[in-house]
């Protein structure tokens, strides 16, 4: 689902489908109860409740969307939220997972970026790298 190419990281569907569901749900409800309540301190609070879910589920849903890393043309992309970065295979040095995240070096030894682990599909990205003779610790 959302793939970005031949070798891509996926987006879960179980978690971007419960997110999407709680952000349009609670936001629904929430407009719901803010036009319907009348007034109503309870209507009132549990509009604000339900739109505190319907923000934190906005949230999450972004972030699920965003984290993804992808292989094209010989280069590595890596993006989570607003930080994009990419490094062309030839260039990285080593891959190190270290509590369920590769952090990928460059050949000065600066970390050049990061990849969850629990990805779906990062298979795909560990075995193209393994391929192209990228060096795991």
């Amino acid at each position: 689902m959302f793939k970005k190419g031949q070798i891509s990281t996926e987006v879960d569907k179980g978690p971007f489908l419960f997110s999407l569901i709680a952000f349009v749900g609670g936001t629904a409800t929430a407009v719901l109860l803010f036009v319907l309540g009348n007034g109503d301190a309870l209507a009132i609070f549990a509009g604000i409740m339900i739109s505190v879910v319907a923000v934190v589920s906005g949230a999450i849903l972004f972030a699920v969307l965003t984290d993804k890393a992808y292989i094209d043309n010989g280069i590595l992309y890596m993006s989570y939220l607003f930080k994009r970065r990419s490094i062309p295979v030839k260039e990285i040095a080593k891959i190190e997972l270290r509590n369920e995240v590769y952090s990928v070096y460059n050949k000065s030894g600066a970390i050049a970026g990061t990849i969850n682990a629990k990805l779906t599909s990062v298979g795909d990205i560990v075995m193209e790298l393994d391929k192209s003779g990228v060096n795991f610790v």
